[in-house]
């Protein structure tokens, strides 16, 4: 069970890539208009309440309410999401599973509302409990095990070996300085940043140190500025396009930016930007869609916030441009995909 937070209300409880570039990004653009002025990606959200990914359309977003996602089984529970550059969509799921739908799967889902996926490594030697996953740059996922403190490598090349079958990461990183992580993201130069949610840390490690696997010391560390407010169980990172890095924080509820700046070195800044109010119920997962706004799913009341990039710009409580009621509660990673 992944453990997400220990308050009384949740005490019981645990827890894009784009299509290539030439004619396909044309007609996005002629279909969704500029980066600058709008955006048609689709969000997807790891239910791992409910044993699901639901699907949220850019148009059901953008009207906010209460709109009916898609839905894909994923029996056992997702925790974790991430697109290839084919548009195939992983996910990893509570039985420690990594499980494919492809890109025509994704695509026929009005036909065939009930794909199945097809395993691709199952290990409970291996892997005991993860939660988020993310590609790097040379289409190799990496999973986090929140139950070993650790980073897994599953390498293109055991991604694309077949399905039902039992692997051993290709790479395996552990640190003392992780305890309980549960999501991942790069920068752009292909260093990790881990929100480690139970010393309420983000830890980075170099891309020289993944790809050296065994137990590594994190280069940089960053760790409450002393208000016991600026990270606080931290949840899904996220950088803007400027390089700064996001986190929501699931106990003292707020968002925060840390600027590139202040990534360089180990310490405890306090953070750039940081949004609060009461809109924040349990935040937990962060994406940027492609015009710069900012979503952030909380994970107790399941709302999806939508904040312009002029909203977080300073630190405040900014009103949500929208604001979507789900009964998607204790989910996890959320990501932006290709749109329907």
């Amino acid at each position: 069970m992944h453990r997400r937070n220990i308050t009384p209300r949740n005490l019981n409880n645990h827890r894009f890539r784009w299509p290539r570039i030439g004619a396909s990004i044309a007609l996005l653009m002629l279909i969704c208009g500029t980066a600058a002025n709008a955006w048609c990606e689709d969000l997807w959200v790891a239910f791992d309440g409910g044993g699901s990914i639901v699907r949220y359309t850019s148009k059901q977003l953008q009207q906010g309410g209460t709109p009916t996602p898609t839905s894909l089984s994923t029996n056992p529970k997702a925790s974790g999401l991430a697109f290839d550059k084919s548009n195939n969509l992983w996910a990893v799921t509570g039985n420690d599973a990594v499980v494919r739908f492809t890109a025509r799967q994704i695509k026929d889902l009005k036909k065939n509302p009930s794909p199945i996926a097809g395993v691709i490594i199952a290990s409970e030697t291996d892997l005991q409990d993860i939660v988020g996953c993310k590609f790097d740059a040379k289409g190799n996922l990496w999973v986090v095990d929140a139950q070993l403190a650790s980073l897994n490598e599953i390498s293109k090349a055991q991604l694309n070996a077949g399905s039902n079958i039992h692997l051993t990461p290709a790479i395996v990183l552990t640190s003392p300085d992780l305890n309980h992580p549960n999501f991942l993201t790069f920068d752009k130069g292909g260093n990790a940043w881990v929100s480690s949610q139970d010393s309420s840390t983000l830890v980075e490690f170099t891309a020289s140190q993944l790809a050296a696997g065994g137990s590594q010391p994190g280069n940089v560390i960053i760790s409450d500025d002393g208000s016991l407010t600026s990270l606080s169980q931290p949840g899904e990172p996220v950088f803007d396009k400027h390089g700064n890095l996001w986190v929501p924080n699931l106990i003292a509820p707020s968002v925060v930016e840390f600027a590139k700046s202040q990534l360089t070195s180990t310490g405890s800044p306090a953070p750039k930007v940081k949004l609060t109010g009461a809109i924040f119920d349990g935040p937990w997962g962060a994406a940027f869609a492609g015009n710069g706004d900012l979503v952030i799913m909380n994970q107790f009341d399941g709302k999806i916030l939508e904040f312009t990039p002029n909203q977080i710009k300073a630190t405040g409580a900014p009103v949500p441009k929208f604001s979507i009621e789900t009964s998607d509660t204790l989910n996890d990673q959320i990501i932006f995909g290709p749109p329907s």
